[in-house]
Parts: C-alpha cells; structure tokens; sequence
C-alpha cells in the first residue's frame, strides 16, 4: 500500500504546485509546510511576488521568506536565515564538533571559519566549548603534536620525530604512545593492540572466569588466593612451590618456562571440522589473554607493594636505620619490575597475532627468559628483608638486559 501511495503524492506534488516554479523536492517541502493547503501557498505566492524577486529570498531549511540582507552564506554561496544557522551550529557543537562543522546544504561538505560560527553560538559557554573543541582539532591535526590523554590534562606534547613512541606528561605523569594515544604498548605495534583491545572487549564475557583471583594448589587442593604480583606460589599448607599460570612444580619450571609460556598449536587443525577449528581458535585466545590479563592483575598487585616498600623506607628512615639514599635501590628495583611486566604484558598481543616460524620460535624464547627472570625479581622485591643488596640488584640487572634485548630485536623503531 505504501509503494502504490508514494507515487500519487509525488504526482499529486507536482500538479498541485504548478507556481511557483520550484523543484519536486522544494515543492515537497512547501506543501508540508502549508499542509497542503494550495490556496494559502499561492495566496503568498502572489502577495510576495514582487519582494520575493527583488528583495526577498526564502530560506531553503525553515521556508520562510526572508529579505536579502537577513541571510547568510558561506563562500559557497548557500544561503540560509540566521535563526537556521544558529541552530545548526549549536547542535553539532554540541555533539564535539569543531573544525568539522560545515555548511548545512546536502551535499556541501564546506567547513565553517570560526569567525562565522562564533557569533552564531548562543552563550559564552557554548562559544568556550567551540573553542576547546577547535584547538583539539587544530593539535590533533599537527603531525608533531598530541594532546595528553590524562584525566582533565590539558597539556600538548611536542615531538621531533612522530612515531609510536613512549611519551610522559610533565604535568600528570601520563604515560602513553605518542603515535596512537594509548597506553604504550611495544613490542606491539599500534595496529596490532588495537586489534587486541578491541578483541578483549568483544570476548570479555567469554573470559570473564579466568579473572578469579584463587586456584587449588596441585598438590593439597587447598584454595589458594594471589596476593601478590608474583607467579612463583607456595601453598601455606604443605609449602608446595608452583606456577600460577600452568601449576608446574617450580622446581623443575626454571627449565620448562618456554612451555609455560608458549601456546602448543595443533599441526592438524586445518584439517578439522569448522567446530573443531573455532573451539581451537578459542582456545589460543583464552591462552594469551589469560596470561595478559594476570600480568595486569599482577601489576595492580605489585603497586601495593610499591606503597609497602615505600612506607617501610619511611619507616626505617624516622628510625634511624639509614637514609633515603641508603634504601633507594629498593624503591628501583620495584619500579623496575613494574617496567619490565609491563614490557612483559604486552608480548602477548604480540605474540597472539605473530606468523608461525623460526622468528616467533625466537621471541618465544627471550619472552620466556623475560619471564623467568621478571619472576625471580618479584619473589625477591615481595621478600626483600631475606635478600642482600648485591643479590637484588644483580637481578634487576639481568631482567633489564632481557627486557632491552627483546625490545631491540623486535620493537620496531
């Protein structure tokens, strides 16, 4: 009924609007307007006539006839009323627009100098907006310019060399990747973690089990909660050491840490039912994201101790058991840790969408030296009383040389 409707108004458009001399589409237009009262529009029309040709113009959004002077254009020659214009403006402004506001005839894609906007926005804080809203664009269109993405930062960075690099904000301590703005993310590149982050998103309700914080222990099968950043566990019952991630015995793991951390792929697979090849394809996801998911967690959990190490300095230090500088090297090796997990978290990503063959045989071994080495480091920050000094920082040594080698080797710069 609605396809054999359409073409007998449009008919009807176009024979009962013989004046004035419009356009089917204008004459839509007018018939809506008037509500298809004919006489009232060709009442107007005659009464008009004269000033409509010589001093008149009609706004093409809100149909009114206007004169000349009383409407605006852009150099595209579009002409509308003020009161459209206004309008106009004040909706995409308030939707984020800024140098993106453009001339509102279809089909014109004319973008709108601020000179003419400006005085189109109703209120000082609209036109505030408008301008933030334009200094984004201005800065995010510079190619050696981005805006902090900190909370409320108001603070641009400038670079020589734009590229995905590691930048900090000098005013809110923000870290982030210069080239895509999020957190920074090597050996990853910035493509590759959006494809992950996005991934992570979409799945997340398929994960969502892997994020309890207890497992049983292997040996005893007591529930054991992860109270700290360190994989290396020790059940509180029988003093069984194991890993976290595969619930190896810890002291055979040291040798098999490549096997912890890479994922077996089936050689048969491709040969499988379509059923077979998605459940795999799960299953490679839910290995890497496991493990980058607690390695974030195992972050969170190390930024306590952080604040424990921190406290316990002070602590020491109103005590008179040395000086600030005496136990700062405790306060880097724990900032080290952070960085080399952080490094750490996100091979995963990496290694998730990597080709199989000799070089992914190769990052999967200095990721697992990365590992085992991060590990070692964790076991001896959370327990830092029982290690010497020397002991502690030849550790934090050999984990840094892991996490620069891996980074030199596939880290593109």
């Amino acid at each position: 009924m609605f396809k054999e409707t359409v073409p007998k108004v449009e008919q009807s458009s176009n024979t009962e609007l013989l004046l004035p001399p419009v356009s089917p589409a204008v004459a839509k237009l007018i018939l809506v307007h008037f509500h298809w009262h004919v006489s009232q529009i060709l009442d107007r029309y005659v009464r008009l006539s004269r000033p409509f040709i010589h001093s008149s113009l009609q706004c093409g959004v809100c149909l009114q006839i206007v004169r000349r002077d009383a409407l605006l254009a852009l150099p595209c020659q579009h002409s509308f009323c003020k009161a459209c214009w206004e309008q106009h403006c004040t909706v995409l402004v308030k939707d984020g627009m800024g140098v993106g506001v453009s001339c509102m005839a279809q089909d014109c894609s004319l973008q709108m100098p601020e000179d003419f906007v400006l005085p189109l926005l109703p209120g000082e804080e609209l036109k505030d907006k408008y301008r933030r809203y334009l200094f984004r664009d201005y800065v995010e269109s510079h190619f050696q310019l981005q805006l902090c993405p900190g909370a409320d930062c108001p603070i641009v960075i400038k670079v020589q060399e734009p590229r995905a690099r590691r930048v900090q904000c000098s005013r809110c301590s923000e870290v982030f990747c210069f080239k895509c703005r999020q957190m920074y993310h090597a050996p990853t590149d910035c493509a590759t973690i959006r494809k992950w982050l996005t991934k992570c998103a979409d799945d997340s309700e398929t994960a969502n089990y892997i994020s309890a914080h207890t497992k049983d222990c292997p040996k005893c099968n007591i529930c054991i909660e992860k109270n700290g950043g360190c994989n290396h566990m020790q059940c509180s019952k029988c003093k069984h050491d194991f890993c976290w991630m595969c619930l190896g015995d810890w002291k055979t793991h040291g040798s098999e840490y490549y096997e912890c951390s890479r994922y077996k792929e089936n050689p048969d697979i491709v040969n499988q039912s379509q059923q077979a090849q998605a459940r795999e394809a799960l299953k490679k996801y839910l290995f890497y994201f496991e493990r980058w998911e607690n390695h974030n967690k195992s972050l969170q959990l190390e930024a306590q101790t952080y604040q424990r190490i921190q406290e316990k300095i002070q602590e020491r230090v109103m005590n008179n058991l040395g000086t600030w500088i005496d136990w700062q090297y405790l306060h880097n090796a724990a900032k080290l840790l952070a960085k080399c997990r952080y490094t750490l978290q996100y091979t995963y990503p990496y290694a998730y969408y990597m080709e199989s063959g000799p070089r992914k045989k190769l990052f999967e071994y200095q990721q697992a030296q990365l590992e085992a080495e991060i590990e070692n480091l964790s076991w001896k920050v959370e327990r830092a009383d029982s290690y010497e000094r020397g002991d502690l920082e030849n550790q934090m040594h050999i984990a840094e040389q892991r996490r620069r080698t891996l980074l030199k080797d596939f880290h593109d710069t």
